[in-house]
């Protein structure tokens, strides 16, 4: 992992390409969505090309809770994006909880 920044009571997980990419499951088509304002878009995309979008991007970062309970435990998106514009990737489950157990931190308020 690259480095985590905070913002608000979230943690920005950044995180590698190459470690982005051993999260993906062993698919030939990998599902993503977009998060556009009234609806969510989703398709499939080639493994092939999953990864290099990975690999192009200015930024991947672990998401939060509500995209991984979907199993899109990645967030892919260039500098200056919009919320829109943020494409969220399917990961394997396993992998991802090995790799970055999801936890609820308790604040102190």
């Amino acid at each position: 992992m690259r480095h985590s920044s905070e913002r608000g009571k979230q943690v920005r997980k950044i995180i590698t390409a190459d470690e982005a990419i051993s999260l993906l499951p062993d698919n030939d088509n990998i599902h993503t969505f977009y998060n556009l304002p009234i609806v969510l878009v989703g398709a499939d995309w080639s493994k092939e090309d999953i990864i290099d979008k990975l690999k192009k991007v200015d930024t991947i970062e672990l998401t939060g809770e509500t995209a991984r309970r979907m199993n899109h435990g990645l967030a892919a998106y260039n500098k200056n994006a919009k919320q829109s514009d943020v494409l969220f990737i399917e990961t394997d489950k396993e992998k991802i909880d090995r790799f970055d157990p999801l936890t609820t931190e308790v604040q102190d308020e």
